[in-house]
């Protein structure tokens, strides 16, 4: 596969990835010099208000008659990979009298609000999102005809949209160009927000059809700004495809696709674009253990940006990269630059953390810093960064981010001696747990490195425990790929 412009890709959160194609090892720690040296203190932006920002509230449970309480994201991705079943339980709904709490609604008057897919008998109903449910409540029944008319649109339409009948390229060539580059935008706005808490292959599989979607959009004639938002586009989803793939282990295809990600961002003109390929690359190179070639591509990315959240990315690859390679004043001035810059980007900007092509959240730099110090053999100081960014984090739907800062922090004290021992298992248990059901090839190397670490006391009961856990947790990787109908890209068994 090409190496991207200089080699290279995938972000995220992990370590050492043992993917198929890429070769893991732990990256060196260093000890801690006696050399006066100032790392910058962990601290938050001016505009951060944690009362402004409150956590995410659970999704509300969600109920089927045969699967008892699920939660409302399982019960959307039910509905796209159930084999067609609880579509055709909606088409059973549009065939029939729509139930109300009382019985059937009669097509003499309108549907009223008695009945929604998420009233009494929210089993057998569509997910409240779900163009099939929305059909229910937009139109009356005053004309049965119509009503049934408009139900076999809607079942269409659902169809459609989960990808069960067109493939995603052929709906976008099926489209007016603009249209087609709207829906386009939309399906990559989806997976972003989606990716950071969904099992990377799945994602995988998506950008995949997207991209060959918009390679086949590419073959009709456009208007010079068309043409251009069409590369801005490709080469994001060619970035977000090359950070799943990086979390799958996959470091090749990472590279390949940072390549073509990077070439976009070259034909369009995007400078954002072109750091932000640097970046995945940089990531990717930074697990696969080769801190030299993730400092070279994140420099270069710093070349095509100007100051703003992609700058920001770069410069904390820039410290991991240092801290890894052993360069302590490099690394500590680094992150205080990633701080100074954090500082500038306004709250508007900052998203949740994880890939993104415009938005940078500052609790990112605290992160990033716990991992720098970790491998510069500074526990304490990364415990204080790390003290910063858990509350944030733990207040995100950010599960790899969440694993990572523990993991990282656990593998630290883990090489101080057997005193902190229950402190790492403790730390290491709440880490697989919160990716309970999301496995990423640069956690589970992670995983591997602290198992490794606390070999030696094997004789304690809590570490016994934490192995088993954690192979249990690998072994149900195999359980999160993309169902039958996904599409996954040439070479990469997903």
């Amino acid at each position: 596969m090409p190496q991207s412009s200089g080699s290279s890709p995938g972000r995220g959160s992990d370590h050492g990835s043992t993917g198929p194609t890429g070769r893991s090892g732990p990256l060196p720690v260093r000890q801690a010099t006696s050399e006066a040296i100032s790392i910058p203190p962990a601290r938050t932006p001016p505009d951060d208000h944690p009362e402004d920002y409150p956590p995410e509230p659970p999704p509300p449970p969600v109920d089927r008659c045969d699967l008892g309480p699920i939660s409302a994201p399982s019960a959307q991705q039910l509905w796209a990979t159930d084999d067609l079943a609880d579509l055709a339980r909606s088409s059973a709904l549009f065939t029939q009298e729509p139930l109300g709490p009382e019985g059937p609604i009669r097509s003499e008057g309108p549907i009223r609000s008695g009945w929604s897919p998420s009233g009494p008998y929210p089993s057998c109903a569509v997910p409240s999102t779900h163009p099939a449910a929305l059909t229910l409540t937009m139109f009356g029944g005053s004309d049965r005809r119509q009503f049934h008319r408009y139900a076999g649109a809607a079942m269409m339409t659902a169809i459609l949209a989960e990808g069960q009948i067109m493939e995603v390229s052929d709906v976008l060539a099926a489209s007016p160009i603009q249209l087609a580059l709207e829906r386009a935008d939309d399906m990559l706005g989806d997976l972003l927000d989606a990716h950071e808490a969904t099992p990377p292959a799945h994602i995988f599989a998506q950008t995949a059809r997207l991209r060959r979607g918009l390679e086949r959009l590419g073959r009709r004639s456009m208007p010079a700004g068309d043409a251009r938002r069409r590369d801005v586009l490709t080469g994001r989803v060619a970035v977000l495809g090359a950070d799943a793939a990086f979390k799958l282990g996959d470091i090749e295809t990472a590279r390949s696709l940072t390549t073509l990600g990077f070439q976009a961002g070259g034909l369009a003109g995007e400078g954002p674009l072109l750091g932000s390929a640097r970046e995945v690359a940089a990531v990717n190179e930074f697990y696969a253990g080769r801190p030299d070639e993730a400092l070279r591509l994140a420099r270069d990315g710093l070349t095509h940006v100007g100051d703003g959240p992609v700058r920001a990315r770069l410069i904390c690859q820039v410290a991991r990269a240092l801290a890894a390679l052993g360069d302590v004043r490099s690394a500590a001035q680094a992150l205080d630059q990633a701080y100074d810059l954090a500082d500038l980007i306004p709250p508007d900007q900052w998203g949740r953390p994880g890939p993104s092509f415009e938005n940078f959240n500052p609790v990112e730099v605290s992160y990033n810093a716990t991992t720098a110090l970790c491998l510069l053999g500074r526990p304490q100081a990364a415990q204080e960064h790390a003290e910063l960014a858990l509350p944030k984090l733990d207040a995100m739907n950010a599960p790899g981010f969440r694993s990572v800062i523990r993991l990282d922090l656990a593998l630290a004290l883990a090489r101080q001696g057997r005193l902190e021992l229950e402190r790492v298992c403790d730390l290491a248990t709440k880490a697989i747990e919160i990716s309970w059901g999301r496995t990423v090839a640069s956690v589970s190397g992670r995983a591997d490195q602290l198992l490794a670490a606390t070999r030696p006391h094997s004789e304690v009961r809590e570490v016994r425990e934490l192995a088993l856990l954690v192979r249990e947790w690998q072994r149900s990787a195999a359980g999160q790929r993309p169902g039958p109908g996904a599409v996954t890209a040439p070479g990469l068994a997903v």
